[in-house]
């Protein structure tokens, strides 16, 4: 009957090997001198490297490179460059890996007590003989099985004739005819019969081809050629296990291979004998002085009649005396002492915190670097202005079998990995790894390594690494149980078979954010550029495990530019500090500090000030008005304008130089309170002179030294005029708009005259002023001063009665006004976060001014118009809005720019109310806006099932989760992930549940609701919240078959107060039948944008 067999049915064939021997002790052995296997190592004794302390690494400003590591006692090769060596596109001058020697090195290995009742491996019972016939229903399990190396393979022994098929499979025609196709994975073939002869002569005694013979001791050597998972052709020896029998006694196998393969020491001698992986070679020599033990030949024979004499206590011949003098017995009892190293113990750590942490299983975040710094010149020149890159990693195998992990990189990937082949190479060459090339890189025990990514990378990594070592798989073929063929007898051979162990580690890239610093004088508004300021760490900065800054640590400096601004990039997200290291020219240096915190993702404004550096000095030359002379015994004050107090403030009294001949002020200076307004006045005038002279002016030239000289009258008091000065009662500002009229007395008509004389405005005094006054016989010399009309805007009268004859009358005069009652408004608006409630500062406000006439908003308050922001109370504020009656109290208030990296429309109309109480109302208002990326959340998603229900023959068990919903802009997302279960990739709980956990990050606050979907042979037992933000909703009962998410599922709600979610999923296993593999893939897609 045809039958069809899936590559993997094993070592395709197997014919007879028996112990033969040669006719003639001087035969020839030129055809068999060179060694037919691969070249075998000599591995040597190896101790296990030290815990390698770790320090945090430091900050950019300055960053030397890492600690120095131990240096271990010897140093394995460490690395294997994949074949596939295409260039990296991350940098034009990555570093090529050195070459590396293929030279083997001897492993000692420690001796431990022997394990006789677990083989590690399926051994054939009652129960499952039947499938060593070959003939089973259950063929193509056995040979997914043999695939992932989990159970014992047989085979049928091959016939002697070959042919080749055309498909790339094993056919079966009947049980006689067996045909081998090409390689490829998983399948096999044998080479052709070879013999093999040992230096030993035996007696004559023991010479089965005739008495008195000296022939020398020989087999005949076959291995089987096979396809790794890598597709790389390997070759193993294959070893009669009954030297002097031909087949077995029973024909199923199952006795023999029950007692072949649960024996310890036929493994280790499969293991460590010629051939095998842990092959001594050389490095151990058991036989007498007459073999030359560096001969293939000799180690093979003496392999093959060790494992017939353990198995069978079949010698092949020689008598025991022979096998304990040619020291076949020292080789046994040596091979005993040693143990067969694991084959899954490659492991990666990563440096967290100061010590070393398993890698296995763990997210591990990525640390910001704002540029390369000098201890890192490795980083590609493509990110010299920005990465991202793990802490130190190192590759570990704790059973020292050589074995590593392999790393692969797609061809578009733009990541690079930096690496050490060990510690010695680490502490030597510590500016100077090699880098990765190619799609592939091999790492094994003691290497060191940094991963990198470019500085915009958003997506987390995760990186499914196997392991170099393959599990093991014994081959036990018998010709005469399954071909029928008698003469044919057993063989045992050790191969390398299966899927590799893995081990898997995820990468997150770190947010970060930037500052903006906006530089402005605090009066004019004027943005200043050449502001030279410092950005300090407020607080120890962190980037994954890294310390990048420390307190008060400088992390960049910047120049402020023509818009007055410093954009410092790239920031991990805390808290900083700006400080004012140099001024503007024509600035003072604020010394100030101003406090900033960097959110991910963002850019914060932080707005600063400074006051312009000028100084005055003012000057009064005091003149006779009449003469022109200079007159001294004047006084003069000045006086500086006060921003808080909204009034002209007294500041000092002017010195007179007598040699000038002037008034002087001495130095005075530009301040934030005065904002640059002085006035100077007569406070007395000289003696017999009158006078009510006062000046205003502003120092406003940044950077100068502003000098004022001016000119002030008087008149003697036989010039007799009336002089006024109009000011303001409050602040003491000169007013203008004002009508003072001068009325002339009558005797006559013992009254004033109805008629008068208005006083002129002299603009150069500010002084309203008449002409000389002269005594009549009539107005015997009376007048009177009346304000007639008062300026605009305020209310008021005054009048005052002088008579001119009296040489002590008053003559100046100060008249002051109120303003009329002025009612006022103050919009005060707040902008925040909609999520977080944070203020933001770099959003625009314009208020509009309602037009009764044109019944319309109006922007027309020039300077009044953008609401100001005050950084030390987070309020936008306008200045105080006067109501008028064509304003009718009614403003409105328009954002017309949104924070950078928000978005949103806010619009309000405010209207005024006059109150008793107050002449200023001042209102409140609230607006929010929407940040263009929401606050990212996490799930996290832990799996538990019972460790006792996992069987590895039915693959690695394998969840998929789905989490749905909507954020809170109301935005559909939809996120997958899933675990498995691989061997010593999960935990065990005190209760017996392996556990493993996925965390689906960066997911936009919302609510999601999260799901298991079906997989095979388990069911959904129950789902737990472990975090109150999540809420269980459960439906059907618990059973096989049905659908997880009718079950039980969890609903996620991701708020600002609750960002991370975390529920459990229980699972219980119902099907244990036949076999079955699960895995899975994940790919990554790259996107570009143009």
């Amino acid at each position: 009957m045809k039958r069809r067999m899936i590559g993997a049915w094993l070592a395709l064939m197997i014919t007879a090997s028996s112990l033969v021997v040669s006719a003639s002790p001087a035969a020839d052995m030129s055809s068999v001198s060179a060694d037919p296997q691969q070249e075998q190592t000599e591995p040597e004794e190896e101790e296990e490297a030290p815990d390698i302390p770790v320090t945090d690494q430091p900050g950019e400003a300055e960053m030397p490179v890492p600690t120095a590591l131990p240096e271990p006692e010897t140093v394995e090769e460490a690395f294997e460059e994949s074949k596939d060596n295409t260039e990296n596109t991350d940098s034009d001058e990555l570093i090529e890996p050195e070459a590396v020697s293929k030279e083997g090195e001897n492993i000692a290995l420690t001796e431990i007590p022997e394990q006789t009742k677990d083989p590690g491996f399926t051994v054939f019972t009652e129960e499952n003989a039947e499938i060593l016939t070959g003939e089973s229903e259950e063929d193509q399990e056995l040979i997914q099985d043999i695939e992932n190396g989990e159970i014992i393979a047989l085979s049928a022994a091959l016939p002697g004739e070959f042919r080749e098929a055309g498909s790339a499979e094993v056919i079966s025609e009947g049980e006689d005819a067996i045909a081998a196709t090409a390689l490829s994975p998983s399948q096999y073939y044998l080479d052709s019969w070879t013999r093999v002869y040992c230096d030993e002569i035996w007696t004559a005694a023991n010479d089965f081809l005739g008495p008195g013979n000296k022939t020398r001791m020989g087999c005949t050597y076959r291995s089987v050629h096979y396809i790794d998972d890598t597709g790389e052709e390997k070759v193993s020896p294959l070893y009669c296990l009954k030297a002097t029998q031909d087949g077995l006694d029973s024909m199923t196998l199952k006795n023999e291979a029950v007692k072949a393969l649960t024996n310890s020491v036929i493994q280790k001698l499969l293991y460590f004998g010629y051939g095998g992986p842990g092959d001594l070679g050389t490095g151990y020599d058991p036989s007498c002085s007459h073999i030359d033990w560096s001969k293939w030949q000799n180690r093979y024979v003496f392999t093959h009649i060790a494992l017939s004499k353990v198995y069978f206590n079949d010698c092949g011949y020689a008598t025991a005396a022979e096998v304990e003098h040619t020291g076949i017995n020292r080789l046994i009892d040596k091979i005993q002492t040693l143990t067969i190293p694991a084959r899954n113990k490659a492991a990666v750590y990563v440096s967290e915190d100061g010590s070393w942490a398993a890698a296995s299983g763990k997210t591990i975040p990525l640390s910001v670097f704002r540029s390369r710094p000098a201890g890192f010149p490795f980083v590609p020149d493509s990110m010299k202005d920005g990465f991202q890159m793990s802490t130190l990693m190192k590759v570990t195998d704790g059973a020292k079998a050589g074995n590593g992990i392999t790393i692969t990189r797609g061809s578009a990937e733009k990541w690079q990995l930096a690496y050490w082949t060990s510690a010695a190479d680490y502490n030597s060459q510590k500016t100077n790894p090699k880098m990765m090339s190619g799609t592939s890189l091999s790492l094994k025990d003691g290497a060191y390594f940094f991963l990198i990514f470019p500085l915009n990378a958003s997506a987390t990594k995760k990186f499914s690494c196997k392991m170099l070592l393959q599990p093991v798989s014994y081959i036990l073929v018998d010709g005469s149980a399954q071909a029928g063929k008698d003469g044919v007898q057993d063989f045992g051979a050790y191969v390398y078979q299966g899927t590799r162990g893995s081990l898997s580690f995820s990468v997150k890239p770190s947010v970060y954010g930037n500052a903006k610093l906006v530089k402005k004088e605090p009066n004019t508004g004027k943005l200043i550029q050449g502001a030279q300021y410092g950005l300090f760490a407020a607080e120890a900065l962190t980037s994954g495990y890294r310390t990048m800054y420390s307190k008060d640590q400088k992390v960049s400096t910047g120049t402020t530019n023509a818009s007055g601004e410093i954009l410092f990039s790239k920031l991990v997200p805390g808290k900083y500090y700006v400080k004012e290291t140099k001024a503007a020219a024509g600035y003072k240096l604020n010394t100030a500090i101003k406090n900033v915190t960097v959110t991910g993702g963002k850019t914060t404004t932080v707005s600063v000030t400074d006051i312009m550096d000028i100084s005055g000095t003012v000057s009064i030359r005091k003149k006779d008005g009449n003469t022109g002379d200079p007159l001294a015994g004047a006084e003069f004050t000045l006086y500086q304008w006060s921003k808080k107090s909204k009034a002209y403030v007294t500041l000092k009294k002017l010195a007179y130089d007598g040699q000038k001949r002037t008034y002087n002020s001495g130095k005075f200076n530009y301040t934030e309170d005065n904002q640059g307004k002085f006035r100077v006045r007569e406070t007395k005038s000289p003696p017999n002179y009158t006078g009510n002279w006062q000046k205003n002016f502003t120092l406003d030239k940044p950077g100068e030294k502003q000098e004022f000289l001016f000119e002030a009258v008087n008149y003697q008091t036989e010039k007799r005029r009336i002089e006024v000065r109009k000011i303001d009662a409050k602040t003491g500002e000169i007013l203008k708009g004002a009508e003072f009229t001068l009325y002339e007395y009558s005797a006559a008509k013992k009254a004033y005259k109805e008629k008068g004389t208005l006083l002129d405005y002299d603009i150069s005094s500010e002084l309203y002023v008449s002409g000389e006054l002269l005594k009549t016989s009539d107005n015997e010399g009376k007048y009177k001063i009346a304000e007639t009309k008062t300026p605009p805007g305020y209310t008021g009268s005054w009048e005052e009665e002088v008579n001119i004859t009296d040489k002590d009358a008053r003559l100046s005069f100060e008249v002051v006004n109120e303003k009329e009652k002025e009612y006022k408004g103050v919009i005060r608006l707040r902008k925040t976060d909609i999520y977080t409630g944070e203020v933001l500062e770099d959003a625009e406000f314009t208020v509009l001014q309602w037009n009764r006439g044109k019944q319309t908003y109006q922007n027309d308050l020039g300077g009044q118009s953008i609401l100001k922001f005050d950084g030390e109370t987070g309020w936008y504020s306008t200045e105080e809005l006067v109501l008028t009656d064509d304003n009718q109290g009614r403003f409105k208030v328009v954002e017309t720019k949104n924070p950078e990296n928000y978005t949103g429309k806010y619009e309000k109309e405010v209207i005024f109310q006059k109150k008793e109480n107050t002449d200023t109302d001042i209102v409140d208002l609230k607006a929010e806006n929407t940040p263009v990326t929401l606050p990212l959340g996490s799930i996290t998603i832990i799996k538990k099932i019972k460790e006792e229900d996992i069987t590895w023959a039915h693959g690695n068990p394998t969840f998929s989760f789905v989490a749905e919903g909507t954020d809170l802009s109301g935005n559909p997302h939809r996120y997958e992930d899933y675990v498995t279960f691989t061997r010593g990739s999960y935990e065990t709980d005190k209760n017996g549940y392996a556990t493993l956990s996925v965390t689906l990050r960066n997911i936009p606050l919302g609510q999601y609701t999260v799901w298991e979907k079906p997989v095979l042979r388990y069911y959904l037992k129950d789902v737990r919240a472990n975090t109150e933000n999540v809420r269980i909703i459960k439906g059907a009962a618990p059973a096989y078959g049905t659908d997880p998410r009718k079950i039980a599922s969890g609903t996620a709600a991701l708020t600002m107060q609750n960002k991370n979610a975390s529920l459990t999923f229980v699972n219980e296993k119902s099907r244990y039948d036949r076999y079955s593999h699960n895995d899975s893939i994940k790919n990554t897609i790259p996107v570009s944008f143009s």
